[in-house]
């Protein structure tokens, strides 16, 4: 898939295994880069990024509104497009942060999944005058990532409070929404959010618009937007809702269960049957991820759009993998933005 690791890591047991699992289920999604006709926006300034404003934690008001879900022209898992009434909703201007989640762990003295699995996956760049040609050249199970090692043993926080959290399960995710008194969006109310009553492209977005990758995925970065990496929240313009981060930087968590196209939408946040499928992990309880990450390039991955999606293992985690919540249940006060107002004020 190019963008994100599905499924690494499953078999704890055989831990030799784990090159091979890695490889077989990202084989059927690196085989769709190529049907995309996609191509790179003007970079007509050298540097993005450089000066980040979060705005403080504020929730925007997504007004009720008929959304496009899907995109014929795109991935066979973005189809058949479909129009849909979206109810308003609260939700977060941007991803949620280290600091934020920080707070949560110590309020709580929630441990999270990941950090029990003691094990993550993580994106190393190859090196200097390698080829690579196998995602398990770039994708590698590090024993002792968490979020709070985001790259395993030897990374850690400092200076990245307002970045967002990464290395979280699902599971991970939606603790911290209920203790905000919230919930995860589902996959409609995400590309609602993402698309802002605009017309999707197939086209990169521009580097003042987005954290994606510029160059060659994934032996070249030129960093044309400022970021090499996941960049602080408030680094990119916001969108027509004023949201930021929709799309790129990190690939974010909703509750809705992937299916491999377009058929009803099934969003129970913790149901005890698994009515997802996906054929790259059969076995998996796979939840749809929207928005792409800064790994996604024109020539692997392509899913910095609001209609891209992929599935993921809810049990698993990643280090360009993070959130954020919504609110449905708070009438919208009739202006464009509020502070957050969890139970806990965060």
């Amino acid at each position: 898939m190019g963008c994100l690791c599905q499924g690494c890591g499953r078999d704890h047991s055989r831990s030799a295994d784990l090159s091979a699992v890695i490889i077989r289920r990202l084989l059927p999604i690196i085989s769709l880069v190529a049907l995309l006709p996609l191509t790179t926006a003007a970079i007509d300034r050298p540097a993005y990024g450089s000066v980040c404003e979060r705005g403080g934690d504020q929730a925007i008001w997504v007004p009720a509104g008929e959304a496009l879900i899907g995109d014929d022209r795109g991935y066979p898992e973005e189809r058949p497009s479909y129009r849909v009434k979206v109810p308003g909703f609260w939700i977060d201007r941007h991803e949620v942060t280290n600091a934020q989640y920080a707070r949560f762990v110590a309020v709580t003295g929630y441990v999270t999944q990941v950090e029990r699995q003691g094990e993550s996956v993580v994106f190393r760049p190859p090196g200097l005058g390698e080829r690579p040609v196998e995602p398990s050249q770039w994708w590698h199970i590090v024993k002792g990532a968490d979020w709070r090692h985001p790259e395993g043993p030897g990374s850690d926080l400092a200076g990245r409070d307002d970045y967002p959290v990464v290395q979280l399960s699902y599971a991970d995710a939606l603790a911290y929404a209920r203790w905000a008194g919230r919930s995860l969006p589902s996959e409609e109310q995400f590309e609602r959010a993402a698309g802002a009553g605009q017309p999707d492209t197939l086209t990169q977005p521009g580097p003042d618009a987005a954290n994606s990758w510029q160059g060659e995925f994934p032996v070249q970065n030129d960093a044309v937007d400022g970021h090499k990496g996941l960049a602080p929240v408030g680094c990119y313009k916001p969108n027509a809702f004023g949201l930021q981060d929709m799309i790129g930087n990190a690939w974010e968590w909703t509750k809705s269960w992937y299916l491999p196209g377009h058929g009803p939408m099934v969003s129970n946040e913790s149901a005890p049957d698994n009515p997802s499928f996906d054929p790259a992990q059969p076995d998996a309880r796979a939840r749809v991820i929207k928005g792409g990450s800064f790994l996604c390039a024109p020539n692997y991955c392509a899913r910095y759009r609001p209609a891209a999606r992929h599935a993921q293992d809810e049990l698993y985690a990643a280090s360009h993998l993070g959130f954020r919540t919504i609110d449905s249940a708070r009438a919208g006060p009739g202006q464009p933005a509020v502070p957050q107002a969890g139970r806990h004020g965060i």
